[in-house]
């Protein structure tokens, strides 16, 4: 829509829009909020812990991984793993052979807070965003996110 010379969206076009964005930032509020209050870690060093517990057999990452698996830039990443590295919940080491490459590894401490904050997770997880939504939006949530995401992939 056009008015005064100034161009706008319809009003489903700027709904669509706010509700996703309000949406997300109401939920990651609200598990982040569950996070640091119940385990004393935010919902980024989580994530973190997530995927050196859950997707790593030996539970070590190169760094560069883990910045293409979360949606941080590379100095946020470095940041969260710093505080994580400072509570001995992970263990950062470089490779001899390539000062640049940096290896990240979860300890047993951060493997113990990675279990006590992961089923607290799934709670609130379905607390703040599955319960609201039947099977079929769920689906529906997955395959538009999924659209949006591969759209932006190579913008990283």
């Amino acid at each position: 829509m056009e008015r005064d010379g100034t161009k706008y969206f319809s009003r489903e076009y700027a709904n669509a829009f706010l509700g996703l964005i309000r949406a997300s930032d109401s939920v990651f509020r609200a598990l982040d909020r569950s996070l640091q209050d119940g385990h004393g870690i935010s919902l980024h060093q989580y994530e973190v812990l997530l995927f050196l517990a859950a997707f790593s057999t030996d539970h070590t990452m190169p760094m560069i991984e883990l910045r293409r698996r979360t949606p941080l830039s590379q100095s946020r990443v470095s940041r969260v793993v710093s505080g994580l590295e400072d509570v001995g919940l992970v263990r950062r080491t470089t490779d001899p052979t390539d000062n640049r490459a940096v290896t990240v590894t979860l300890t047993q401490q951060g493997l113990e807070k990675y279990r006590s904050a992961h089923n607290q997770h799934l709670r609130d997880l379905d607390q703040h965003l599955f319960s609201a939504l039947t099977e079929r939006e769920i689906s529906q949530l997955a395959a538009i996110t999924a659209k949006i995401l591969a759209a932006h992939q190579n913008q990283r």
